[in-house]
């Protein structure tokens, strides 16, 4: 906003600091990007105005009212004394009707006839150019020097022109028109605010006037208009529209609504003195809802416990006053003061600390550290390990997804889920709290097929079960793997030893698979320490096509609270031998039904020893494998920590294997 330095000068007997510093002090205590220009005799100071302060400090009056806080000078408001013609009556010249009480708060007019249209004295014009405003004429520019003074913006309409002598506040009809002051024509809807006649739109409410009812040299009676609209009202509209203007960036403030009556008789007197108007006895004035000053009770031990300074009472009884706080009440320990309707920022005890701790002045408040014990945060063992597992994932090629924590109709009939319903759900797709987060992530992996054709997600969030006593939230840990290049088995068993590192790195070194469905090769239960903790394996061929997924999917749900119960950072130390492994490799045929977790623990069994580990890496089931039976090659590594083995041992350890499958799954070597 633009301010006159020689204009803010007229409101003190005293003279200002010079612009320069002046506009380092409202920088330092009020506003931000105070800049500064010279324009004639005259300096501009262009001032950013925060949205709290909009409300009252868009005007040479608000400005003023800050410098006189802060300088502790005294302020010469404008004396307004008005002389009305008795003979007229305002209510018989004009009825006003407010359709909506929300959308206008509060509608002031005044009627001045004898008006003779003419251009405005010098100084208003000068002050309006200062602050960036066109002069026009007379009343409508002195319409805009009140707006610039008071922060009140007002209209005024040719009388002549409104038809049925009524104005009506209310909403457009659709489609209706109307063609403002700049000659720009603006299609209306139901949702904008006008002020209209008994016939047409005269002005867009808070934003614009219309050419119907415009001042012109022909205009003799003058309907002045001062209003106070819904804030949020003007905001939408002048986006809406895309037009904004002095008056909308005002009305868009929140601003006072006792300030139009002030505003229209400073603008009635100033249109008296300049053409000798008269004006008519009395005031249009509908105000359904007053707005009263507020009261606050302020503790001087909060003040001194926010701002970390102790402040005589007697001070801050003096900064209230200069900031036009009326004192109410004060006693040893407390104050409480009527805070003026304009002052709309000012709602909590808070608010006025920060309005003594300005005015007081921030540099005077040396900074200290603060004292105080500080204790170590104690650490939070969910989070620490789920996001240990988050990072374990990730660095084995999966990528965390985020989903909604409801599901519906489709994904319960589907997935059999006995989820808890929700008793105002927002859709039908979100009428349930999930139980599980296995549909979610197929239907991800649904929607990443169309794009790629291997990826790897999980994710690990809360569920929401029901038993028989109580609703209670679960964490679980779920995932879904696509590889359309490689077979099922190499996926199931590239999954498998993707659960094993994630395991073990969690700190559980003893995981045991059983198969988990008879029907079904690729799925097992994982278990540790006898609990079962979860499943993976490969998603049913019902559920894929029931979901329209015509590619193999594999998956992995795990009960993450009860893989939490055994994490532990502690590491099992196995010294490295140094003596070199020997490998060997071995094949043959089993039942199809065989569980392979079932061969690796028989051939370790053998010989713990010197059997360090068995890896199975390719089960094969098709052409040359009989239809009951599949083909499984393991690799066994042999090592002892005290000697070299020879052939004779790792042979003898080899037989002893072979012999053990033979006895156990009647293994038939290839």
């Amino acid at each position: 906003m633009n301010i006159s330095y020689n204009w803010l000068r007229t409101y003190f007997n005293k003279p200002l600091p010079k612009p320069k510093n002046l506009a380092e002090i409202l920088t330092m205590h009020c506003f931000e990007n105070e800049t500064l220009t010279k324009k004639g005799n005259d300096f501009i100071l262009g001032i950013d105005v925060l949205p709290d302060r909009a409300g009252d400090c868009l005007c040479h009056l608000g400005i003023a009212k800050e410098c006189a806080a802060i300088l502790d000078k005294k302020i010469i408001f404008p004396k307004i004394t008005l002389k009305e013609n008795k003979k007229n009556k305002a209510k018989d010249y004009l009825k006003v009707e407010i359709k909506d009480k929300n959308t206008c708060l509060r509608y002031t007019a005044r009627i001045l006839d004898n008006v003779q249209i003419k251009p405005s004295s010098k100084y208003i014009q000068e002050r309006l150019i200062a602050c960036g405003l066109t002069p026009i004429n007379n009343v409508v520019d002195i319409a805009n020097y009140v707006m610039l003074e008071f922060g009140q913006p007002l209209h005024a309409f040719d009388y002549q022109n409104i038809e049925g002598k009524k104005i009506i506040v209310r909403y457009a009809n659709q489609n209706e028109k109307i063609t403002t002051l700049s000659n720009l024509t603006y299609s209306l809807n139901d949702k904008i605010l006008i002020i209209a006649d008994a016939k047409k739109p005269l002005a867009i409410a808070g934003i614009k006037g219309g050419k119907d009812a415009e001042i012109n040299n022909t205009t003799k009676t003058v309907v002045l208009e001062s209003a106070n609209f819904n804030a949020k009202l003007i905001s939408q509209t002048a986006r809406k529209i895309n037009l904004r203007t002095d008056a909308s960036i005002r009305f868009e403030q929140n601003l006072d609504p006792n300030l139009t009556e002030i505003a229209i008789n400073r603008a009635a007197q100033l249109i008296q003195a300049d053409c000798k108007a008269k004006i008519a006895e009395g005031i249009i004035d509908i105000y359904p809802n007053k707005v009263f000053p507020k009261k606050i009770t302020l503790l001087f031990s909060e003040l001194t416990k926010i701002l970390g300074i102790e402040i005589k009472s007697t001070e801050v009884v003096s900064i209230l006053k200069r900031l036009s706080i009326k004192i109410i009440k004060k006693n040893e320990g407390a104050i409480t003061v009527e805070v003026p309707t304009y002052r709309q920022d000012i709602l909590l005890p808070e608010n006025l600390i920060e309005e003594i701790g300005r005015v007081y002045g921030y540099e005077k408040i040396k900074p200290e550290l603060p004292c105080g014990h500080l204790s170590p945060v104690s650490k939070n063992k969910d989070i620490y390990w789920q996001n240990k597992t988050k990072d374990i994932l990730k660095e084995l090629g999966y990528t965390e997804v985020y989903n909604y924590s409801f599901i519906g109709d489709k994904e319960k009939n589907i997935f059999g889920l006995n989820p808890i319903e929700i008793t105002n759900p927002v859709s039908n797709e979100f009428k349930y709290l999930r139980p599980e987060l296995i549909p979610q992530l197929i239907n991800n992996a649904k929607e990443n097929l169309k794009t790629y054709s291997n990826f790897k997600i999980f994710e690990l969030n809360k569920v929401f079960i029901q038993d028989l006593k109580e609703k209670k939230e679960l964490t679980k840990l779920a995932g879904v793997v696509a590889d359309t290049q490689k077979s099922s088995q190499k996926i199931f068993t590239t999954l498998r030893g993707e659960l094993n590192h994630l395991f073990n790195e969690l700190g559980i070194y003893k995981i045991d698979f059983e198969k988990e469905n008879q029907a079904n090769e690729n799925a097992l239960a994982i278990f540790v320490k006898g609990k079962k903790i979860g499943s993976f394996g490969q998603v049913s061929d019902y559920i894929l096509d029931q979901i329209n997924i015509k590619e193999k999917l594999f998956g992995f749900n795990i009960n993450f609270e009860k893989v939490q119960q055994f994490c532990t950072k502690e590491k099992i130390f196995i010294p490295i031998s140094f003596h070199p492994p020997a490998r060997r490799d071995i094949s043959g045929l089993i039942s199809k039904d065989t569980q392979l977790e079932k061969i690796v623990q028989a051939i370790l069994s053998v010989d713990k020893q010197f059997i360090k580990s068995a890896e199975i890496y390719d089960v094969y089931q098709g052409k040359n494998v009989p239809e009951n039976q599949k083909s499984v090659s393991i690799h066994i590594v042999y090592q002892s920590n005290e000697k070299t083995l020879d052939s004779k041992s790792i042979d003898r350890l080899q037989n002893e294997v072979l012999s053990k499958l033979i006895k156990s799954f009647n293994w038939q070597p290839r």
